[in-house]
């Protein structure tokens, strides 16, 4: 084979030029649309190709909850772990329910790279460098973590999807500039080794570092408000719950849950917590009952189920953020029914893992109306400003939404406003 060919055709695999078909939600963002929105159409369109994986986990993560509920999983006649310990049944199914969106950063830094036409698989090693096993130890054992005078990205930030986003969106720009000033054969080493050796210190020393120090006085803050501003503390916290997760900052909560468990015996932000979760849920249907479009209405409805049952991310990434205005009434659903929750001081017992219907159990005692109430207030707020504000629905036989088989139509679909958009 003729060197040169066998040169190109290696830095094509590298590159990752294969020019897939794009999926859809790719970065459509023309001239002068505001930025807001165009990041939302960006990472809406990320997680497009992620889905299917998604819903399967999610769906997998709530029987294991509602099974935990109902005493059915971990008995002592459980057959199911009659060759396991409880412990290492739970263990293995905590696996395989959750894998996924443990490593949604590797999973969203590869589907981003692919979007912005760079190597998805570059991509992929920089956000599996901070999650590490080797470097989840460090973190585990509670020493301070650092890399000569440098400050090292904790667990928290590296689960950020807008810091993976801001990561590969700047690695891309470089690869392309060190590919066009590369010759072709030293292309396969130079191009991948120093994109990695420049961006993945980057986010462990610099960017991650500062993501961490933002949300520790984001989880002061809000403390602060949870301790001195009552209703205002919850109408917050209940609006920005959503872009928190976004930011991977939706932990930054637990330390406060934990010290108000230990000291009170209850907890005042989990209810919040639920509220906002479930405002995605109704925004998710919302979308279900305004749509025209059969798989819109499908995917809003197994979306919007799960975020019910506390798996929120497919309702939000799939189908709120995707049309925009659902998020907009999820976050003040979440930030109406945070309010009520806090108004009347609604009481959690203990932090459940998941956060929507099945940690119904935790709201057991005086306050117990109150989180049906909260729940509710989200639930419909959401879903009722969903359908009467209105979103851009797609047409039936331009439909992008991503089937299982992560095949998707044509990018260039045909809109239709819905009444009231």
């Amino acid at each position: 084979m003729n060197r040169d060919l066998l040169s190109k055709e290696m830095i094509s695999q590298v590159r990752g030029e294969d020019e897939q078909e794009q999926t859809f939600g790719s970065y459509r963002a023309a001239t002068g649309r505001n930025p807001i929105s165009r990041l939302l159409d960006y990472v809406s369109g990320v997680f497009t190709p992620i889905l299917p994986a998604m819903i399967g986990a999610g769906m997998i993560k709530v029987l294991i909850s509602i099974f935990m509920s109902l005493g059915f999983l971990f008995s002592d006649q459980q057959v199911f772990t009659s060759l396991l310990s409880d412990q290492q049944a739970y263990t293995i199914l905590l696996v395989i329910s959750d894998g996924v969106f443990y490593f949604l950063p590797i999973l969203f830094a590869a589907s981003a790279a692919r979007k912005l036409n760079s190597n998805m698989f570059v991509a992929a090693a920089i956000g599996a460098s901070v999650l590490h096993p080797r470097l989840t130890e460090l973190f585990q054992s509670g020493e301070e973590v650092r890399f000569g005078d440098l400050s090292v990205i904790d667990g928290q930030s590296a689960s950020s999807i807008i810091l993976m986003l801001v990561v590969v969106w700047m690695a891309s720009y470089v690869e392309k500039w060190l590919d066009k000033h590369t010759p072709y054969w030293l292309k396969v080493v130079a191009v991948p080794t120093l994109t990695l050796m420049i961006f993945i210190p980057l986010m462990m020393f610099v960017l991650g570092p500062l993501w961490g120090y933002l949300g520790q006085h984001l989880s002061d803050g809000l403390a602060w408000l949870f301790d001195n501003a009552g209703v205002f503390a919850g109408l917050l916290l209940g609006g920005a719950m959503s872009l928190l997760i976004m930011a991977g900052m939706q932990y930054i909560m637990v330390p406060i849950m934990i010290s108000s468990l230990a000291t009170l015996g209850y907890d005042h932000v989990f209810p919040v917590v639920v509220a906002a979760v479930l405002a995605q849920a109704g925004a998710a249907f919302g979308v279900l009952f305004k749509s025209k479009n059969v798989k819109v209405k499908t995917l809003a409805f197994w979306t919007g189920l799960l975020a019910m049952m506390g798996v929120v991310e497919p309702a939000m990434y799939g189908v709120t953020m995707r049309f925009k205005k659902p998020f907009v009434a999820a976050l003040i659903g979440g930030a109406l029914g945070g309010a009520f929750m806090s108004l009347f001081e609604t009481e959690a017992t203990a932090i459940g893992g998941i956060s929507g219907l099945p940690s119904l159990g935790l709201f057991v005692g005086p306050t117990f109306i109150y989180a049906i109430l909260g729940m509710l207030i989200s639930l419909v707020t959401a879903g009722v400003i969903t359908y009467f504000m209105g979103f851009v629905d797609e047409k039936d036989e331009h439909s992008q939404v991503v089937s299982t088989s992560g095949m998707n139509a044509s990018p260039n679909s045909v809109v239709e406003k819905s009444p009231g958009s």
